[in-house]
């Protein structure tokens, strides 16, 4: 009894130990537990803020060299659209050169064509044999104006040119004249303007039945004939309804009958008839020189068209032409296509160093570019007037510095500039282009 007694005992301390450990480990792993999951959940979102700016710089990272690659991209693209605009505006700036020259021979025919050069020596030398005309019978002295020159016009510069082309006479009598007043005096001669007085040098007079003969002693001017059809009215010798009236004088003087044609009632524009020799018939002589008496008036100086580019056409241009030029124009194509050239040479109102200006077209006979051909002396580029050009012109636009040496190019508020020193030829190019 004893015996089994101590067996149960024993069997129940056993298992009751056994279930101690266990729940002793079991605690232990609850307490551990507890420690260890707070820690575990304060560690997580440090670690997901840390991996989410990793990411983040991650992402920029990427974006940049992205960008950077888009704007090289963006450069290349860019570099090469100027390098071939550059290279096509260069081949366009040789071709007009070459072009240019080519016309020289037809622009010296056209000038030769519309004067004889010897012819005028010869008749001024003939004038300057004659007597002198006195002061108390020179009616030429005093303060003339070109008839209609004061009435009111129009204010754009487009109706005034286009009504100078309709009248060619009385257009080409302002551009000698001008609009405002020109004073001969018993020696010398002078052009008055809203600029002022003008001294245009001595002058010497010579009489003829009703022709008198004015000779300026400047080398610019050859001589001018005027006929009288009253003392207060003339008309020039050579150059149809070029009627000058005095300043001041009453309007009944400048309603005179006008007298008959010019070109035949004298003996020509800058031929005066010898004593004793019949009359010449006014065809056989050559017509005077275009080139003007005065500067033209402010009006038509301003009126390069420079503004105009891609606005207006053909007519345009040759109206402003016939007033401001004095040279022939020559119109012929714009090298290697179909499209108008016009050339024009020898304006009173340009720096004398611009040997012609280009007026070049598009297919639909709108203006699309204007060249300035400027003569450079010979040597190395830049030529002084290429820096000369480049500080005028910065006083109006916004230039980059020149990409090279010789050459500048510039988005300008009149359009795409083009500087282009070029002296293996001993010119310079100034050339506008319409935007597009």
């Amino acid at each position: 009894m004893d015996k089994k007694s101590s067996q149960c005992r024993t069997t129940q301390v056993v298992p009751t130990r056994q279930l101690l450990d266990w729940m002793m480990r079991l605690r232990l792993r609850w307490l551990l537990a507890a420690l260890l999951v707070p820690c575990a959940m304060a560690q997580t979102p440090e670690e997901d803020r840390r991996r989410e700016y990793q990411r983040e710089q991650d992402r920029q990272r990427e974006e940049q060299q992205r960008r950077a690659q888009d704007e090289m991209q963006r450069q290349e693209r860019r570099s090469a659209e100027e390098r071939k605009q550059r290279s096509e505006d260069d081949e366009r700036i040789q071709k007009n050169v070459d072009q240019w020259r080519k016309d020289a021979s037809k622009r010296g025919e056209a000038t030769t064509s519309s004067q004889s050069g010897g012819d005028m020596k010869a008749a001024r030398a003939r004038l300057l044999k004659m007597a002198p005309l006195p002061d108390a019978r020179n009616p030429l002295l005093g303060r003339w104006r070109v008839e209609g020159a004061g009435r009111s016009r129009k204010k754009d510069d487009l109706s005034q040119l286009m009504g100078m082309l309709n009248n060619p006479g009385g257009a080409m009598c302002e551009t000698l004249f001008g609009s405002g007043v020109t004073e001969f005096k018993p020696t010398t001669w002078s052009s008055i303007d809203s600029s002022g007085d003008d001294s245009l040098g001595p002058i010497s007079y010579r009489g003829e039945g009703k022709v008198v003969w004015a000779v300026p002693e400047s080398k610019m001017f050859n001589f001018f004939g005027f006929e009288f059809a009253s003392p207060d009215r003339m008309t020039l010798v050579g150059v149809e309804a070029c009627i000058l009236v005095r300043a001041g004088a009453a309007a009944a003087s400048a309603t005179s009958a006008p007298p008959g044609n010019a070109r035949t009632a004298v003996a020509g524009s800058s031929m005066p008839q010898k004593a004793g020799a019949p009359p010449q018939v006014a065809a056989a002589v050559p017509s005077p020189p275009r080139s003007t008496l005065s500067r033209p008036s402010p009006e038509v100086c301003r009126n390069t068209l420079l503004d105009q580019l891609g606005k207006v056409g053909v007519n345009q241009v040759r109206a402003m032409s016939d007033v401001r030029f004095k040279e022939v124009a020559i119109e012929g194509k714009v090298p290697n296509s179909n499209n108008r050239r016009i050339d024009l040479r020898g304006s009173a109102c340009d720096d004398p160093r611009i040997k012609a200006t280009l007026y070049d077209f598009d297919a639909n006979e709108m203006l699309q570019s204007i060249t300035y051909v400027w003569e450079r002396p010979a040597g190395p580029a830049p030529a002084p007037i290429f820096s000369e050009r480049v500080a005028v012109l910065s006083r109006f636009h916004t230039l980059l510095p020149p990409q090279s040496p010789g050459r500048l190019q510039a988005d300008t508020s009149l359009g795409r500039l083009v500087l282009q020193d070029m002296p293996e030829r001993q010119v310079l190019l100034e050339a506008y282009a319409a935007r597009r």
